[in-house]
């Protein structure tokens, strides 16, 4: 599971995309330790390659420690997933057609939709009425809410 990558490689993929201030696909937070409540020390977006240095039980169950160039630290588990033999941020996909609204819940008119199992940029997600979670989406040129339920890592080493 462990992917050692090369240092100029790493350093270009995660610089490129500050250098052009776009900004990062559907990014995975690494914190600097194995829980929600640790900060946030950096992002790397989908695509990237990881070395996966430990992910295990206990208090760590849910989360990974991993090293993308010289960014060392942890992830939610959830976020990691395979293309070929590597071990990457995966990207986000749909699960189904997914309506895009204008904000965090069915009340809000609909924008438009993105088809079933496409490649999504995601934000920062919130909770709406139900605790229903919600995540910002950019697709088409449209940005809008669609329902988290609706959205999945591609090929994730540990499903949520």
């Amino acid at each position: 599971m462990k992917k050692i990558i090369g240092f100029a490689a790493a350093t270009a993929v995660l610089f490129g995309a500050y250098a052009f201030a776009s900004p990062l696909t559907s990014a995975a937070n690494v914190r600097s330790g194995p829980s929600p409540k640790w900060p946030v020390i950096g992002q790397l977006p989908a695509g990237v390659d990881v070395t996966v240095l430990d992910c295990g039980g206990g208090w760590k169950r849910d989360w990974c420690q991993i090293q993308a160039g010289d960014m060392k630290g942890f992830v939610a588990a959830g976020v990691l997933g395979t293309q070929g033999n590597n071990v990457v941020v995966a990207p986000v996909t749909t699960n189904n057609d997914v309506a895009i609204y204008k904000g965090p819940g069915v009340n809000y008119k609909i924008l438009g939709s993105i088809p079933e199992n496409t490649t999504v940029n995601i934000g920062s997600c919130v909770y709406g009425w139900g605790e229903t979670t919600w995540c910002k989406v950019n697709y088409g040129g449209k940005k809008g809410y669609a329902l988290q339920s609706e959205l999945q890592r591609q090929n994730s080493l540990f499903p949520m």
